[in-house]
């Protein structure tokens, strides 16, 4: 299997991936792939901070049920390979993070909200049969 089989397989089998960039493992960019693209406010955003850098594509990271997966065009040596899944398990972190923060905006709307302040006013109060 190809190089360009196995990115695009990896890709559409993961529920989190990104396209690897980089120049040196300690300056890479991941460009999402899914689940969302990039808009054009974040290519465009991107393109800016490119210019001089030398990024080069070198390869698909993804999430495959629980466990992170990857597709390289290069072999790469342990060190850097451990540098990229930290790399990718901090953008997950922070893409999780910002999913559970706009999904919590998203509930806060009046009423959806009523049966977690109900539970957390109920288990505030005191418990009658302590004596």
């Amino acid at each position: 299997m190809t190089y360009t089989e196995k990115s695009t397989q990896l890709a559409l089998d993961s529920s989190v991936a990104v396209l690897v960039t980089n120049a040196q493992v300690d300056d890479l960019e991941f460009l999402p792939l899914k689940p969302r693209q990039m808009s054009e406010t974040d290519r465009a955003e991107l393109a800016a901070r490119w210019p001089g850098r030398g990024l080069r594509s070198m390869g698909v990271i993804g999430l495959v049920g629980t466990s992170p997966r990857y597709a390289l065009k290069e072999p790469l040596e342990p060190e850097q390979v451990s540098t990229l899944a930290g790399a990718f398990l901090a953008y997950l972190h922070v893409l999780f993070s910002d999913s559970f923060k706009q999904e919590g905006a998203a509930t806060s709307e009046p009423g959806h909200n009523d049966f977690v302040q109900f539970a957390e006013r109920l288990y505030a109060l005191e418990d009658s049969r302590r004596g």
